[in-house]
């Protein structure tokens, strides 16, 4: 860190802030040691001959009650940070290059730009990459702290993009089902599964401009735009980020949404075909992460410190229970009856989730195999003589649910 002596016994240091979250891969931070440096000599040349700083009220957004609502993150900070965030919103919203705001420590300054970034997935021109500066007086008191962020486009252009934004997330709003939350939030996780395809490589894909003007996108880029839209709605879901367990630890980021007085998971990315099985990108939706507990995301993913968490156990929003589809244990007749039944219906799919592992491992025994689904296809009575049917059984996720896809 630079400290250049002023006059006034002051030292002008500057620092960088590094705070994009990024999700399903890092991004790696940017390299601006040059700019840091044009800015130090900026600020000394600008107030070199100053010997004392008035104090000015800074410029800030105003946080409603009923806006204050969406924004978990903020209603989590003190009141000293919760300013420093109202005063950082201002000064991205009007694309400032340079923003001051009140006197915090780095490590509270980091903090209140990941929140902020984390309550706000329309700030899509910038990551939170930043540089600041301020001065440090001789007993160690800081002022004139000024942050510049970096932009991702400008004004104008953002202006324009917000607009192409809007109008596609309008239509897919325009869709929802009216009344009851949870099925719009439903509507919300099988639209982006269904119009939005996971890509790892996929251009501007830690904001949401990848899901609406691209149709790629990775984990940030749907949490983000499940927040984005929701929130649109009059619905309360905000971004969880952390990283998931596997071969290799890897970042990700998925959502907490409210319904009535109870939070709940959800992670798109997880319930995509074409995240869980990119060679079958046409498989089925899993809903093992719509509106689920904490004890469905325990197993894998691990969540950060950026916001502390609610408790999150009820179930009474599990898919698989609601339709019936749910099984503590295994039971050969009882999977047998529910294939000769969905057979005898037409049904497109068969949906199986076990409450654990030695149920689930069970049953793939039997499906894959044993005898267990031509068994049921052949009592059925479905075939006439000559006639064939053809299935394809997706397996293999941590939430234990099998998928029997019928070709009728």
């Amino acid at each position: 860190m630079f400290k250049i002596k002023k006059r006034i016994l002051a030292f002008i240091l500057w620092g960088a802030l590094l705070t994009g979250i990024s999700g399903c891969g890092f991004q790696e931070a940017k390299e601006a040691v040059g700019h840091f440096q044009e800015t130090v000599d900026d600020v000394i040349g600008s107030q070199e001959e100053e010997t004392t700083e008035m104090e000015t009220e800074l410029p800030e957004i105003e946080i409603t009650e009923e806006a204050s609502a969406y924004y978990y993150g903020y209603s989590t900070l003190e009141e000293e940070e919760q300013k420093v965030y109202r005063q950082l919103a201002a000064g991205i919203e009007s694309f400032q290059e340079e923003i001051p705001v009140d006197p915090l420590s780095q490590e509270q300054l980091e903090k209140v730009m990941r929140i902020l970034l984390a309550d706000h997935p329309e700030y899509f021109w910038t990551d939170g990459t930043s540089s600041y500066t301020y001065q440090e007086l001789p007993g160690g008191e800081i002022q004139n702290l000024k942050v510049r962020p970096e932009y991702q486009a400008g004004r104008e252009e953002a202006a324009s993009l917000q607009k192409q934004i809007e109008t596609v997330a309008d239509q897919w709003i325009a869709g929802a089902p009216q009344g009851d939350t949870y099925e719009k939030i439903k509507y919300i996780y099988e639209t982006l599964i269904r119009q939005v395809e996971y890509q790892e490589d996929s251009g501007q894909n830690q904001n949401i401009r990848s899901v609406f003007l691209e149709g790629k996108t990775v984990c940030m880029g749907y949490s983000k735009a499940a927040q984005y839209l929701l929130n649109r709605m009059g619905i309360f879901c905000t971004l969880v980020t952390g990283t998931v367990n596997g071969d290799r630890p890897s970042s990700h980021a998925w959502n907490l949404v409210k319904i009535g007085e109870e939070y709940y998971f959800m992670d798109v990315t997880w319930g995509n075909p074409g995240y869980l099985n990119p060679a079958e990108n046409d498989a089925y939706i899993s809903y093992s992460y719509l509106c689920c507990s904490w004890d469905t995301l325990a197993p894998t993913h691990v969540p950060d410190d950026t916001i502390p968490l609610p408790v999150c156990e009820d179930g009474r929003y599990n898919y698989y229970k609601n339709i019936e589809r749910w099984y503590e244990e295994y039971d050969q007749d009882q999977i047998r009856q529910v294939l000769q039944s969905d057979l005898v219906q037409g049904t497109v799919m068969t949906e199986l989730r076990f409450a654990g592992k030695d149920s689930y491992d069970l049953a793939l025994e039997d499906l894959l195999e044993g005898s267990l689904i031509e068994s049921a296809v052949q009592d059925s009575g479905i075939l006439t003589p000559g006639q064939t049917l053809v299935w394809q059984t997706y397996y293999g996720g941590s939430d234990h649910l099998i998928i029997i896809a019928w070709q009728h």
